[in-house]
């Protein structure tokens, strides 16, 4: 399944300091047995493995 999600992140270099805003992003390949109270979990870790340099996510709402 497919989903849009809004975010803010660091960078790897400098996790505690959240320069990034990423106001729409495409998730897609999120399995669709998933329950909904760990969509989040899901969908945050299939954006950090896609984008190594990212520290940590915060405020990741689907849209």
């Amino acid at each position: 399944m497919e989903y849009r999600v809004s975010y803010e992140h660091s960078l790897a270099t400098a996790p505690d300091e959240y320069i990034v805003h990423v106001p729409s992003q495409l998730v897609d390949d999120v399995p669709a047995n998933i329950p909904r109270a760990l969509l989040p979990e899901v969908i945050q870790d299939l954006i950090l493995k896609r984008s190594p340099r990212i520290g940590r996510i915060r405020n990741l709402r689907i849209i």
